[in-house]
């Protein structure tokens, strides 16, 4: 019976230590306060000369936002939408090989991110750039390289984004 009331005692200490310092076991998801609970991504604009790239920034940022738990993500009548624009994305020689040839390229990419109410009031906007280096000493490869460039990049702008989400609200 006494070892009952220890373990009763010390669990109402520690209850009270916890919520007395300003700790919270559970917090609410959303941002603003719990305003804003639910976002719907649709489809990142490309206006770049750059094929497919809107698949792997809109395949990332969902992937990042529902693993959050911020949100709940693409449910139907959602309170906000993000807007992704791929704004530029530039391929430059990085390597040359001693003969002149060029073997690694620099991937760079610029987005801007708007979160817009149901309503189409602009509540925020982001923009972020980010670059990988990538290997075409193989030309049978290159082309491979290049996207599994773009989805480095565009899941490292994705985890920025949440953790600058996290971190403001």
């Amino acid at each position: 019976m006494g070892k009952m009331k220890f373990l009763s005692l010390l669990s109402l200490v520690l209850f009270l230590f916890i919520t007395g310092c300003g700790y919270q076991l559970v917090g609410d998801k959303g941002i603003y306060g719990g305003e804003i609970r639910s976002v719907y991504l649709p489809v990142f604009k490309n206006i770049t000369y750059e094929p497919h790239t809107s698949l792997y920034f809109t395949d990332a940022f969902t992937r990042q936002l529902m693993a959050s738990g911020i949100f709940e993500v693409n449910k139907r009548n959602a309170e906000t939408y993000l807007e992704g624009v791929i704004k530029d994305v530039k391929t430059t020689p990085n390597a040359l090989d001693k003969n002149g040839i060029v073997i690694e390229k620099s991937l760079l990419v610029y987005i801007e991110l708007s979160l817009f109410r149901k309503d189409g009031n602009l509540i925020r906007r982001w923009s972020f750039s980010d670059s990988h280096i990538y290997r075409t000493d193989d030309r049978n490869i290159e082309d491979y390289n290049k996207k599994e460039a773009i989805a480095i990049v565009s899941d490292r702008m994705a985890k920025r984004f949440c953790a600058s989400i996290m971190t403001e609200y």
